[in-house]
């Protein structure tokens, strides 16, 4: 978990410093639009090796490499990074770290813990995430501030080198520790053949849309729409961050609780969160802001805490030992979604100057992530 939160740190470390990058670098609004769509280029196209490497050499050995290339390439960027076109060419190299965390992570967990605590183990694993985005963002633009966005990289770098370190000296890999042969029987030909993980994996395309409009929009949206202050709509913003940090841990412990099957409770948060996207589509103006502050909260709890089910269910649904290579592939479509929500709203919003089309345009998606479940079969 530390190494993921570094590595996650670093994720969110260049976007979290747009303001101070646009400046320096005289990045254009477009480009600064386009940083998380560079980084998780490169972690989709990062995601199917960083399983194979998994696979092949453990997660211990890829989360301590990834870390160390992480902080690499930290210190690299300030240090070579001068213009917009080859600033935006490095984002890709930190989504090829960024990769490395969750096939290592998931696979980790899944030799280590019995199906009965993996949901809930997963879950913490997955907080990583939110909080590498609050260790971002608490840190790097007061060191920005006043020492500028390249202090601030090589900061975040030494983070990383804190994290290679603590994960050689804490973390001990179950069973073999030596290379490992690929597998004899089941080449990734094999495993994309396989319905279920298909199913999943693409599933996994609608998945993190809402999370990410959500992060992008909505303080734009509760001003434009309602007329409520930016102060006010990032308080509601950090509590739905909030909602979804926790609501990881909580959904995967319910699931384990429940007795391990993790298809049924993605079922039912996929469709809360469909839910929440229609009530904001179709909010009157004069909703109280207490009201707004339980849809948002409870947008938050589901479209924020998907990841660990999702997750769980892919290592679940994979043969033994391929397990990060599996959760590889799901990752290239979690990306993909990532990648192409914010733009996708943004455009249908501009164009039919409604966001009650947009929030419907989620609602949709997220009906055809629900499809896609629908049809899973889940080992019991």
């Amino acid at each position: 978990m530390t190494a993921g939160t570094a590595i996650s740190a670093i994720g969110f470390a260049y976007p979290t410093l747009s303001p101070y990058l646009r400046t320096d670098l005289g990045l254009s609004l477009t480009a600064v639009g386009l940083l998380n769509t560079f980084i998780y280029l490169g972690t989709m196209l990062g995601a199917l090796p960083a399983g194979w490497l998994t696979d092949r050499f453990g997660s211990r050995r890829v989360l301590i490499l990834a870390a160390l290339a992480a902080a690499g390439l930290t210190w690299m960027i300030p240090l070579v990074a001068h213009t917009e076109f080859f600033f935006l060419v490095l984002l890709v190299g930190v989504g090829l770290v960024v990769a490395a965390s969750t096939p290592a992570g998931s696979q980790a967990v899944a030799q280590a813990f019995p199906p009965t605590q993996r949901g809930t183990v997963i879950g913490l694993r997955q907080m990583a995430v939110p909080l590498g985005g609050a260790l971002a963002s608490a840190l790097l633009p007061p060191i920005a501030e006043h020492f500028g966005w390249r202090w601030a990289s090589l900061g975040i770098g030494l983070i990383a080198l804190f994290a290679a370190w603590a994960t050689s000296w804490l973390y001990r890999e179950q069973g073999s520790s030596g290379l490992r042969s690929p597998h004899p029987s089941l080449p990734l030909g094999r495993i994309l053949g396989q319905r279920d993980i298909v199913l999943v994996a693409i599933a996994g395309l609608t998945l993190p849309t809402g999370q990410f409009i959500m992060i992008t929009y909505l303080i734009l949206f509760l001003k434009e729409r309602f007329g409520i202050p930016e102060l006010t709509g990032a308080a509601l913003l950090t509590a739905a961050n909030l909602a979804g940090a926790f609501s990881r841990v909580f959904w995967s412990w319910l699931s384990d609780r429940l007795g391990g099957r993790r298809k049924p409770l993605l079922v039912s948060i996929v469709t809360l969160a469909a839910f929440c996207a229609l009530s904001l589509a179709w909010l009157p103006m004069g909703t109280p802001l207490w009201f707004k502050a339980v849809i948002i909260t409870l947008f938050g709890a589901t479209a924020l805490g998907w990841q660990g089910l999702h997750f769980s269910l892919l290592t679940e649904l994979s043969p033994s030992g391929l397990e990060g290579r599996v959760v590889g592939f799901g990752l290239i479509f979690t990306s993909i979604g990532i990648a192409l929500a914010p733009p996708v709203f943004g455009f249908v919003v501009e164009q039919t100057s409604s966001y009650t089309v947009g929030w419907l345009v989620l609602a949709l998606i997220y009906a055809v992530g629900l499809g896609l479940l629908s049809r899973v079969r889940e080992p019991l």
